[in-house]
């Protein structure tokens, strides 16, 4: 399955941390984790929009990474997308890191709720 299609296949779980919480993505800032994902074999690296997207396949799940873009209000972020197939259903399960200040990142995952809803009446 192409991750255009799974992009389009949006649901599920929304998190989100702030520098001085534990990080939900797995790593402890936003650099570090782009500078991982960068570095790591079998990623494919991509700008659209000016945001910085990555995918990696990790295991057997497609995880598609979205950094924003410097002049974006929530600038550090990172929002992790990995896709998940349970009971022959694709989810995504969504986690995300925002640096910047709260209302910013409130913001920031406001907008992709949003386009989760916006994908899944299609």
């Amino acid at each position: 399955m192409k991750i255009g299609t799974l992009v389009l296949i949006f649901s599920l779980f929304g998190f989100y941390a702030y520098a001085n919480e534990q990080s939900s993505i797995g790593y402890k800032t936003v650099e570090l984790a782009l500078e991982a994902l960068k570095n790591k074999q079998g990623t494919k690296l991509s700008v659209q929009g000016g945001w910085t997207i990555v995918e990696d396949k990790e295991e057997s799940n497609m995880v598609l990474w979205s950094f924003t873009p410097s002049a974006h209000p929530a600038y550090p972020a990172a929002v992790k997308r990995k896709v998940l197939e349970r009971d022959g259903k694709v989810y995504i399960q969504m986690s995300a890191l925002c640096q910047a200040k709260k209302a910013a990142c409130d913001k920031l995952m406001q907008e992709f709720e949003q386009l989760n809803k916006n994908i899944m009446k299609n």
